[in-house]
């Protein structure tokens, strides 16, 4: 009888241990799901520190759950940690080496990091495993866009759709790389993160101005969607003899430096913001404010609308120079990219410290025909340029100028290290308001040579130049460097 009593008091103390820890268990899970929720929660809302923070507090109380860590990964690489992110996601594969889904982040933000060969390795283990794996083979095909490789691109995604012939995402990648536009992911409203750029351009025109742009630019990653810039432009403006007057007075050479910085938000796929500011410093010491606001909206993904208001110097030559003029005013531009076209539309007006007013209307056409390895351009190109009063300082000859001109090109991406381009217009241009039209032509060439994170751009430029000295011959060459981290 006593044996029986013992026997039935530890089944109770059995039953009450089991249901404690199964209530413990519970709360734990809880506590888990509601760290996760809150983490996902803040991410959609674009809160990815805030995330961040929330997922390692809950990473704290559960250091084994692989759905926190996994979250927080994708919550770093958002916030622009990188570095992190990738140690967090090899963890996990050290840990779980069959886990897809850590394979899977790993491989995007290699691919963000421009690390393509290593991403490409983990895509194609994936797709060795399971050829039907659509995210694997998006995510291949993208690295390979990138990479200048679309008949690879090309055979990942058709090979895909033999699994998903459904698949909206694969239709899209099929279409883009049959109508030549490459760049993988990348939106028409690109935030550009993390690039340093130093180029020099010369030019040298009929009129006999000579000049020199020195230009530094800096763009960084501040949070996933906010984005700074810091230019420093130096121009060094060789000064002519001025004849104007009856006696052959030489114009004195001129410096002006320009700094300006900018940040960029991109509060949704749609819509990216900017503003910014600086100083222009003319020869002399007199130094002016140069402003910038813009808005762009992509309704579609291939439409683009924007708006801006700035303030820029106007120092086209070492004459112009000497009346340290700036103008303001608004700009609005389209963009439009159908299937291996391009339509681009832009107007300005600009207000002169001068009290002069000028207005800028262009339109251009293109359409692509042939493979990414040699394709090419036609079209045609209309801009227009006007002054509502005479200026006085003769920094522009003409009172009206316009051109039409027709369009051909050729490109050519044969390696994914070099991409080349020429383009020539020709057609007619008139110099004066009801004047008559006169032949003009322009050609230019650009030579982009990239190395992993490194591109180097080699330019030449020969053209009817209509800006604000006047319309006229000139030849211009642009180097730039820019490395990508």
């Amino acid at each position: 009888m006593h044996r029986v009593r013992w026997w039935v008091i530890a089944l109770g103390l059995g039953f009450v241990s089991m249901s404690a820890y199964g209530r413990r268990a519970a709360a734990d899970d809880a506590s888990m799901q509601h760290a996760l929720a809150a983490g996902r929660q803040a991410m959609l809302e674009r809160h990815y520190r805030q995330a961040a923070r929330i997922l390692g507090d809950g990473i704290k109380a559960h250091p084994q759950s692989t759905e926190l860590r996994l979250e927080l990964g994708r919550a770093l690489s958002s916030s622009g940690e990188d570095k992190q992110a990738i140690r967090l996601f090899r963890e996990i594969i050290s840990a779980e080496p069959d886990n897809r889904e850590a394979k899977l982040e790993l491989a995007r933000v290699l691919s963000h990091g421009r690390r393509y060969r290593e991403s490409d390795e983990i895509f194609q283990r994936l797709l060795d495993v399971n050829t039907s794996d659509e995210a694997a083979a998006i995510g291949l095909a993208s690295n390979l866009l990138h990479e200048r490789r679309s008949p690879e691109a090309q055979r990942v995604i058709e090979n895909a759709l033999l699994f998903h012939p459904n698949s909206l995402r694969l239709q899209e990648y099929k279409d883009r790389i049959e109508s030549g536009r490459l760049g993988g992911d990348d939106p028409a409203i690109a935030v550009v993160r993390n690039i340093v750029e130093g180029s020099g351009e010369y030019l040298s025109d009929s009129a006999g101005n000579r000049s020199w742009q020195a230009l530094e630019r800096m763009d960084l990653g501040i949070t996933g969607s906010l984005t700074g810039r810091i230019v420093l432009e130096q121009d060094f403006l060789r000064g002519q003899r001025d004849a104007s007057d009856g006696d052959d007075v030489p114009v004195q050479d001129q410096t002006v430096a320009v700094f300006s910085n900018e940040l960029r938000w991109k509060p949704q796929e749609w819509l990216l913001l900017s503003t910014g500011g600086g100083a222009v410093r003319f020869d002399g010491g007199e130094t002016d404010a140069v402003y910038d606001a813009s808005l762009n909206v992509q309704p579609r993904s291939n439409l683009v609308l924007g708006f801006a208001f700035f303030r820029v110097p106007i120092i086209p030559d070492a004459k112009a120079a000497e009346f340290h003029l700036t103008s303001q005013g608004p700009q609005m531009f389209l963009n439009w990219t159908p299937q291996r076209w391009q339509f681009n539309a832009r107007w300005s007006r600009q207000n002169y410290s001068d009290e002069n007013i000028g207005s800028r209307q262009g339109a251009e056409v293109l359409r692509d025909f042939g493979p990414t390895e040699l394709t090419l351009t036609l079209g045609y190109r209309y801009r227009r340029a006007s002054f509502d009063v005479n200026p006085s300082h003769g920094y522009f000859s003409p009172d009206s100028y316009q051109s039409h001109l027709g369009v051909a090109g050729v490109s050519t991406q044969l390696t994914k290290h070099y991409h080349g381009s020429l383009l020539v217009r020709g057609g007619m241009e008139s110099l004066k308001s009801g004047g008559a039209f006169m032949s003009a032509w322009e050609i230019h060439a650009q030579n982009d040579l990239r190395f992993g994170p490194w591109t180097v751009e080699l330019d030449y430029s020969k053209y009817h130049l209509a800006q604000d000295t006047g319309a006229f011959r000139a030849n211009a060459g642009r180097f730039a460097v820019l490395y990508r981290f």
